[in-house]
């Protein structure tokens, strides 16, 4: 299902069964409009803003704080404060690029934009959303001293609260974004601390340094809606997982050259949490050696899994191919997933 059909489907039988019943708008109306509302907000509204940003993994909690400057529609300069190895580095995304300014190493490395991969979610696919997840409208709040509309995202299969967003009442920009385990504990959380709405940014605020190098960074293929098709072009005997958890569904799939080896990546969404499978027959399986890295063994599956805030990640090699498997899910789910890969 693409983001403009699942949108235009989900409108249709809102509004038409709300029209045929003569009905005001019921709550999944509501928090349908302001979940668009949100997802348009950058697009038409400039702001400068201080924002945190927390991830709370099982070794411990990661916090940053970076200054944002956005000119809508598409500019955004975020410059870091903390912590105290990044500060003084900024990103600037632009267009479809998004470039990394190294102000230690006097470099800036382009990348594309990434609408692909672990930040596909509930921007990118409403419908599915909406199909997977019932929004629950709460009271109002406040965060950054502006009055902000609350909606909760439960699951539909298990009952559990996955995310909360705090949208700005005037300008519909999310203001707060709150991510749960299925446990319930809080595992991310992105805040703005103050905000001031201005389109009187200095575009020399975008400029980057004519001085440093540019290096090119990681790339993706160009994605395709139709996963099959690619895993047929993969070059080896590619392989998808035979158990996904309840809502999930494959949504796309590419192919690139990293490091002179061919990958595939398929990616799986329940239009909130997603699971990227990436897989090659010539690479090495992932360098574990920069993380805390711990073993497990599901079946045949045996490699190493590293946590990080949401997100898991599960490493393994098998009859020559390596595998790397990445998600919003907590381990159990994902050695389960890997564990039909492997049973192929």
């Amino acid at each position: 299902m693409t983001l403009r059909y699942g949108i235009a489907l989900l409108f249709a039988l809102l509004f038409g069964a709300q029209a045929a019943a003569g009905s005001p708008m019921s709550r999944d109306q509501r928090a349908l409009t302001l979940l668009q509302a949100t997802v348009d907000a950058s697009r038409h509204i400039s702001f400068v803003a201080q924002v945190e940003f927390l991830t709370i993994g099982t070794h411990g909690s990661q916090a940053s704080i970076f200054r944002v400057e956005h000119s809508a529609p598409d500019l955004t300069r975020r410059w870091y404060l903390s912590p105290p190895n990044l500060y003084g580095d900024w990103t600037l995304s632009r267009g479809t690029s998004t470039y990394s300014v190294d102000v230690k190493r006097r470099r800036i490395v382009v990348t594309p934009n990434e609408t692909f991969g672990l930040h596909y979610g509930w921007r990118h696919n409403l419908g599915l959303l909406m199909h997977n997840y019932t929004p629950v409208v709460g009271p109002t709040e406040h965060v950054a001293g502006r009055t902000a509309f609350t909606i909760a995202l439960v699951n539909r299969y298990t009952g559990a609260t996955t995310m909360r967003l705090w949208i700005d009442a005037q300008t519909n920009l999310t203001l707060q974004r709150e991510v749960y385990a299925s446990t319930g504990s809080l595992v991310l959380q992105m805040r703005f601390n103050e905000v001031r709405f201005t389109a009187a940014i200095p575009r020399t605020t975008f400029d980057l340094p004519s001085h440093y190098a540019m290096v090119t960074g990681p790339s993706r293929g160009v994605p395709s809606d139709n996963p099959a098709s690619v895993m047929a072009l993969a070059g080896f005997p590619a392989r998808a997982p035979h158990y996904l958890p309840e809502g999930f569904t494959p949504v796309a799939a590419d192919l690139a050259q990293e490091n002179s080896v061919r990958t595939l990546h398929l990616l799986y969404s329940d239009g909130l949490r997603t699971v990227s499978l990436f897989e090659n027959a010539r690479g090495a399986a992932v360098d574990m050696s920069g993380y805390r890295a711990s073993s497990f063994a599901d079946g045949s599956v045996r490699g190493e899994s590293v946590d990080e805030g949401s997100t898991t990640l599960l490493a393994w090699s098998q009859g020559g191919l390596h595998f790397a498997l990445v998600g919003d899910l907590n381990r159990d789910e994902l050695e389960r997933i890997a564990a039909s890969i492997s049973a192929q």
